[in-house]
């Protein structure tokens, strides 16, 4: 050890300062327990836009989100295609393993195929990569209440 930041201190006074500051951390940290991260929560009324990278179609979104146990919420999402044909589906929303704010549904749908959204809801803000049997694109929304 260094004499000059320990300049008035012997060899066994330095050493039980260092195992007492020691102690004192591991003491601390195992108050506190292990630091974990938050999960983010989708509940709520979301709206915005759905957008085609297959066709380039686009057209108004919104969802309704609520909970239905530890890391699953129920989804459902409606909308237009070509402005003036509604849609809608339920699905269930389920949080990825070892994430706060991805989540992953699969949905199959009459005359369209299976639908795979992998969602990022952070804060206000909703936006998932779908793909289906012959599309594939963006959700991006905000959350209104």
């Amino acid at each position: 050890m260094n004499d000059r930041y320990f300049p008035s201190r012997s060899l066994a006074s330095r050493l039980v300062w260092i195992a007492t500051l020691a102690i004192g951390t591991i003491a601390v940290s195992s108050l506190l327990g292990p630091i974990r991260a938050r999960a983010e929560n989708p509940s709520g009324v979301w709206r915005g836009q759905w957008t085609s990278q297959s066709s380039g179609h686009r057209g108004a979104l919104g969802a309704k989100i609520r909970p239905a146990g530890p890391d699953h919420y129920k989804a459902t999402f409606y909308g237009r295609f070509a402005v003036v044909i509604p849609f809608f589906y339920r699905t269930t929303l389920d949080r990825i393993p070892g994430t706060t704010d991805m989540y992953y549904s699969a949905k199959k749908m009459p005359l369209l195929g299976t639908y795979e959204t992998t969602a990022r809801i952070s804060g206000n803000h909703f936006r998932a990569d779908f793909v289906g049997k012959k599309d594939r694109g963006i959700f991006e929304m905000r959350r209104r209440r």
